[in-house]
């Protein structure tokens, strides 16, 4: 199975995505993570991606699609949750290019809606892990206290791009570039939105309602499974 979580940031794709994966053994993309690597590596792309996320602006689509294409083919069809990918109906297009190329079907699309000033509270109580990227608000925090859940790193720290009016830049180009995405996901079918502003275990709940309405056909058998048998 191979789905999209769409959301602004701060809508909660990445703690979803985590929670579901290894239910329907996805693999979860992130391109959150793709550029995080790249700028712990400090390579000339991650240097160049950490100017642009300081500045509280996305990287642009070539950059995200060639991340996203060498990652996908190192998956050698293991299916896939994305996250943070696409965000523009441009990378939408080249996304089911190279799912077309790779033998691959996008199955679904989630959209989590939350409201702006939810999202700037929770962005502005963010902090980051700097080891490994998780991240945590007032509501969503390690369970023990100071100590990564993911990693083990005692080591936090603040996003620049967290601070309110970096949120507010973000999310007016959010806003600006994924309404013609939403609508060429509706137009094909696959665009199912969900209410955002519950509790995580709400959200969760509801994207596995959806996802039991997901069909995959798989490449193997080529017979056809719902969701909840992968």
């Amino acid at each position: 199975m191979n789905i999209v979580l769409l959301g602004p940031p701060g809508a909660g794709k990445g703690t979803q995505s985590r929670i579901i994966q290894d239910k329907y053994h996805l693999v979860h993309i992130s391109t959150g993570d793709m550029c995080r690597d790249e700028v712990k590596r400090a390579s000339p792309i991650g240097k160049e991606i950490q100017q642009i996320i300081d500045s509280g602006r996305f990287p642009s689509d070539e950059i995200i699609l060639s991340l996203f294409e060498n990652h996908l083919i190192e998956l050698k069809g293991q299916g896939v949750i994305l996250d943070g990918i696409p965000r523009t109906l441009n990378q939408a297009q080249k996304i089911k290019e190279i799912f077309a190329r790779l033998d691959r079907t996008l199955d679904g699309v989630i959209q989590i809606a939350v409201k702006d000033e939810e999202l700037i509270q929770r962005l502005s109580h963010r902090y980051i892990c700097r080891n490994c990227g998780a991240s945590y608000t007032e509501e969503i925090h390690p369970h023990v206290q100071g100590v990564c859940d993911k990693c083990s790193s005692h080591d936090f720290f603040r996003r620049p791009d967290d601070e309110p009016d970096a949120i507010r830049t973000r999310l007016e180009v959010y806003n600006e570039q994924t309404k013609p995405l939403i609508k060429f996901y509706a137009e094909e079918g696959k665009l199912k939105v969900i209410d955002g502003m519950g509790s995580v275990e709400a959200v969760t709940a509801e994207i596995e309602s959806h996802l039991s309405e997901f069909q995959v056909l798989t490449s193997k058998s080529g017979c056809l499974y719902s969701a909840q048998d992968i």
